[in-house]
């Protein structure tokens, strides 16, 4: 949230359907004076909601988004009802407590934009920041509030030194200059590097592209691997040489194995080889046969 408003505000007029609540209120500008201002409000009804139920010529604690635009507009965020007219009794704006409005303001700081005023021990400074209407719906609306505190004990000095890399969060009193200028006398102020936004900007680039560098060599590799297992290495691994025969043993050149890109054999062939193996091994059969008849038989005298 850029700008938030909190107030005690007297209900002037309400209008409430379904969905949304909408009219003006009015809120005391100071503590010590019976000044008031007028702004107009509207308000989103959900399921979640923290906008309670209003009624006219009430006072009702309300916070919401504020966005100055040659008039005061509010977004809720919460309303309380603090008190309501009775038969009795009319509640008045009168009946307001003496309590400034506070504005929480977040926004980088306008360049140049710091001034020391010695005379009343205070300084200002800037910030700037594009908002959006949530009453009239009115985008990149330019707000500037300018921001004056008191600097005790040294307490902001390192702030001075880096105007440059922050972003302010400023709480306080919220005032309307005579040139419908925003002030905020703050009471607290916070800052962030805004450094730390680009470092963080700079480690996600640094990320990504580290990323992408592992994607890439993934497909690098995918890439080769695919060219591995492509149908010519394929062929190409079965394509073995045929082993070479060892020194004792004899090779038949009719025994060699064909290589794998002739024709095998037509079953023809295997047959006549098988008849002619076993005719080999019959005749080598019966002539050992022959021979141990031989052997065995008696010589004559």
């Amino acid at each position: 949230m850029s700008s938030i408003f909190i107030a005690l505000c007297f209900i002037k007029t309400i209008s409430a359907s379904e969905k949304c609540i909408h009219g003006n209120a009015i809120y005391r500008t100071n503590n010590n004076e019976p000044e008031f201002r007028e702004l107009t409000y509207k308000g989103f009804i959900t399921q979640d909601s923290l906008i309670a139920d209003l009624e006219k010529n009430s006072i009702a604690l309300m916070i919401g988004r504020y966005v100055f635009e040659d008039a005061e507009y509010l977004t809720l965020i919460q309303t309380v009802p603090i008190s309501t007219s009775t038969d009795d009794v009319e509640i008045t704006p009168d009946d307001l407590p003496y309590t400034s409005p506070l504005l929480l303001f977040s926004a980088p700081v306008v360049p140049n934009s710091h001034f020391s005023n010695n005379e009343f021990g205070r300084e200002s400074l800037m910030l700037s920041k594009k908002l959006y209407n949530g009453v009239t719906g009115h985008k990149n609306i330019e707000s500037e509030v300018i921001v004056s505190y008191t600097n005790q004990n040294g307490r902001y000095n390192a702030l001075k030194d880096n105007l440059k890399k922050t972003v302010l969060s400023v709480i306080g009193s919220l005032k309307i200059g005579a040139k419908k200028m925003l002030h905020i006398i703050a009471t607290d102020i916070e800052w962030n590097y805004a450094g730390n936004e680009q470092t963080s900007d700079n480690s996600n680039k640094g990320k990504a592209k580290a990323q992408n560098d592992l994607n890439n060599h993934l497909e690098s590799i995918e890439e080769k691997y695919t060219k591995l297992n492509s149908p010519s290495k394929k062929r190409q691994r079965t394509n073995l040489p045929t082993p070479l025969p060892s020194k004792t043993q004899k090779t038949d050149p009719q025994n060699e194995p064909q290589n794998n890109t002739s024709k095998p054999p037509n079953n023809k062939s295997l047959n006549d080889n098988f008849l002619q193996a076993v005719s080999q091994i019959k005749n080598t059969g019966t002539g050992l046969q022959n021979n141990i008849i031989n052997n065995n038989r008696p010589s004559n005298p």
